[in-house]
Formats: structure tokens, sequence, C-alpha cells
């Protein structure tokens, strides 16, 4: 079974995983319809559709706000598959409740409301795009299940964040729990997908506006010299966006994904160190790039249920790394620093 020829409707197309997922639905011959609140006329829509112009599926902007449940029933007319990807990446707000978690949670709401009014005609399944935020917190102070010392799996879920500390890791644990009520209680196929810290190249310039982008950008543009920047300290679990994407595709197609939750990561943490390292072995417009700190490296999270009942195949991570960064460079959405690490002495 293939997507070919057939019509779904994706949320957050404009936002960096909604944005890959369009590519690869579009390369799969898909038809595609999209809500999207910005002007249909907006440099942000152009330039995705100059991203997906050549790819042989095609693809319908929508005027239309997610957070009612009438227009999402009237784009989803027709559709055999829901993918709700966009929810709010915001990790603070003035009012965390009102711009973080409320979106979240009410997006995925109507979303499924308005999808359930043709479940079965023709809707097959809606695939919710959620987060090991809803998994554990953000320091992953809570133990998972399985005991001390064991990695994350998808039988955990996030019960000691706060909206006061982490409102976006509650925003996430919030949606994926109405998702599954919701479902229940509508009759809905639902599949949730559960990345981690998401790196990759970027589609185009007006969908790489979000934390992954700006953080990776942390490293490409980092410099030594007279006036030093280095680049981001810590250690992280990271996932391609590519394997995100795929990830949707098969938890759609797959008859035994149904009512399961399935989990996108890479299993062990990387330090800063690993990602410079990585970057001027392979990257040639940053082997100039000052070392990042050494960290913590250790198995986390287990995402192995994906690979064993989904076939999804990982991307390596170094693969990822330097894709991502040539996207930015070649995007301009990044500028490495020009190796000048001693100042030139000024003539007199």
């Amino acid at each position: 079974m293939t997507m070919e020829g057939r019509t779904v409707l994706l949320t957050g197309v404009t936002g960096y995983v909604g944005s890959e997922l369009a590519r690869q639905l579009l390369e799969a011959r898909a038809h595609l319809r999209c809500p999207v609140r910005c002007r249909l006329n907006s440099p942000r829509l152009s330039s995705l559709k100059r991203a997906f112009d050549t790819l042989p599926g095609t693809i319908t902007f929508v005027d239309a706000d997610i957070r009612s449940e009438d227009a999402i029933a009237q784009v989803a007319a027709g559709c055999e598959y829901v993918f709700h990807v966009a929810s709010p990446f915001l990790i603070t707000a003035e009012d965390p409740s009102r711009d973080i978690v409320a979106p979240a949670v009410e997006g995925t709401a109507s979303v499924l409301r308005g999808a359930a009014r043709h479940k079965g005609n023709p809707l097959k399944r809606v695939v919710v795009t959620s987060s090991v935020c809803a998994i554990h917190d953000c320091n992953a102070k809570q133990e998972p299940r399985a005991g001390s010392g064991r990695p994350y799996t998808e039988e955990d879920w996030n019960e000691v964040s706060t909206v006061e500390a982490e409102p976006y890791w509650v925003s996430k644990v919030e949606a994926e729990r109405i998702a599954w009520r919701l479902a229940d209680e509508l009759g809905l196929e639902l599949v949730t997908v559960l990345p981690n810290f998401v790196m990759g190249p970027v589609v185009a310039p007006e969908a790489a506006n979000g934390i992954s982008v700006s953080f990776f950008r942390g490293f490409v543009e980092a410099h030594g010299g007279a006036d030093p920047r280095p680049p981001p300290s810590g250690s992280w679990v990271f996932t391609d966006v590519r394997d995100v994407a795929a990830a949707h595709v098969l938890a759609a197609l797959t008859p035994a994904a149904a009512g399961r939750r399935y989990i996108v990561s890479q299993p062990r943490s990387m330090s800063a160190k690993s990602v410079t390292d990585v970057l001027k072995a392979s990257a040639p417009q940053l082997t100039h790039l000052p070392d990042g700190e050494p960290g913590t490296e250790e198995e986390k999270i287990d995402g192995s249920r994906v690979v064993r009942e989904l076939g999804l195949q990982y991307t390596p991570l170094d693969r990822t790394l330097i894709d991502m960064a040539e996207s930015l460079i070649r995007l301009g959405l990044a500028v490495p620093a020009v190796a000048t690490a001693t100042p030139v002495a000024s003539q007199s």
C-alpha cells in the first residue's frame, strides 16, 4: 500500500516537520490539502510552493483555522488520512496556559472532531505528532516505568512537568491525552508519533523559523578569534526530520499500527564535542569550528518499536548533522565564520 493518488489533510505544513512530511507525501504522488492561517499569497507559502513545484503530487492551501471543528470538517471531506502536525513550539510565553497549552489541546481536539465527521467515508486513520516531551520531563528527572537505569519507552508518560516550569512539555502531554480520549469516544483509528529533538535538512527558508534551526545555527556560526562565539554546550538526543516524516507515513499505512504510540529517536545522547567533531570532519565550510564541550553520552530512550513494527530505517546521525548544516548554509539561514583566528595588525 502506498500514498499514490490518496487525498490527505496535513496541518502544520509551514513548519519544520510538516514541510518535510509534505515533501515526502508529494514525492509519493499524494494529493495534499493543507489548512493555513497565513494569507494564501504570502511569501511564506510562495516559498513552499517553489520548493514543491517539481514534485509529482498536488498540494492545495486552504485558509482555515485548525481550532475550528467546522473548518477542519470542510477541508477533511474526501480525505483518507489526516496528519495533525501543527502545534505551538514555544518554551516560554507571557501566559503559558493561554499561549502554549490551550492552542495545542484545542487544535488537536478540533482536528479529531472535524475529521470524525468523515469516519470511514472515506477517512481511514488520523496520525498525530506528539513528542518525547509526553514521555518524560525536561531533564528526565522522572524515572521510566521499567526502572532506574532503563531507557524510556512508549509505555511511559510524563507525569511531573508543570505549566509554570515546563509549559511546552505539558502541552504535548495534554494534547496527546485528549487525542487518545477523543479517538476512543469518536471511534477513530489513531496513531501518535513521538519525535525527540528534531534535526536535519530544511525544505525551505520560511519553514525554518523554529527552535531546532535556531539551536543548530549556533553550531554553524560559532567561531573563535578576537570575538569568540562558542557553540552550544550540553548533550542532546536527536532524531532526523526525514525519519520523523517517514514514520508518519508508515504509521498511516501500516494496518497493525492503529492504537499505537511510536517514539522516533536515536537512542543515545550526543555531546557538543561530538557534534563539532562530526561537522569539522565532514563539512568543508566548518573545518575551523571551535570544539564543543565534552559531555555525558548515554542511552536514554528506546526508539526501536518503530523499526520492529513499521520498518523505519534510521538515518545515521552524522548524515543528519552534516545535511542540516549544508542546508542552512545553502539557504542562507546560517553563515559560517571566516577562518581568521588572528586579527591582522593595521599598517601605519
